[in-house]
């Protein structure tokens, strides 16, 4: 499982040789292509406070800087906690990301199981939505759908290793959470080792 980092470029590269580590582009993130060489990177929408005409310029501005690029996913804009209003956004900018050639994510918020599931226009889920929605059997059920159907799969607000081991246990790809940009020495180290150790256990279980 990836942990991907938004911004945080020097503590980034001290740590660029950790297989675990990556990066996550956003709008207002000062990341560049150069800072994130080598390393897998996906890129989120910057919505959780909202999108207004800012917003979505500034959303447009990126796609338009990593066209054609190898991103893990794009997340299609989206309104925190309500699925049926994500999905409204979903419909519009889906085409729109995928016409810069991009891989597209659908955030899964509140209420999301009682709507039809886009399977066939998304690349990616990412799990979104308060915090009960996210630790429910709801989503574990949608994860598992999206693996069996081939799709990445990422969950955002992970900021303990509590949290890391959930999402490694119901099957995420990747994660990423705010404390590891706001306080990368003291949080980012950890978090590396922890999933470093987890992935030394998974190989040597696949081994026998």
């Amino acid at each position: 499982m990836l942990l991907l980092v938004s911004g945080a470029t020097s503590t980034v590269r001290k740590y660029a040789s950790y297989p675990n580590l990556g990066c996550l582009l956003t709008p207002r993130s000062r990341n560049s292509f150069k800072s994130m060489a080598g390393l897998p990177w996906a890129a989120d929408n910057d919505c959780f406070g909202g999108f207004d005409s800012s917003a979505e310029l500034r959303f447009r501005t990126m796609l338009n800087k990593i066209s054609g690029a190898s991103p893990l996913f794009v997340t299609a804009p989206d309104v925190v906690a309500d699925a049926g209003r994500t999905l409204e956004m979903f419909n519009v900018w889906e085409p729109i990301i995928h016409s810069f050639s991009l891989p597209v994510a659908l955030v899964l918020q509140d209420g999301q199981e009682h709507l039809c599931m886009p399977w066939g226009h998304c690349d990616a889920v990412f799990i979104g939505g308060s915090t009960a929605y996210k630790l429910s059997d709801k989503v574990r059920w949608m994860v598992r759908e999206a693996k069996w159907r081939g799709k990445w799969v990422h969950m955002g607000r992970v900021n303990s290793l509590e949290r890391l081991r959930y999402a490694r246990d119901i099957g995420c790809d990747s994660v990423d959470g705010t404390g590891y940009s706001r306080f990368p020495d003291a949080h980012l180290p950890g978090a590396l080792k922890y999933l470093q150790h987890e992935q030394a256990i998974f190989e040597f279980d696949e081994a026998l």
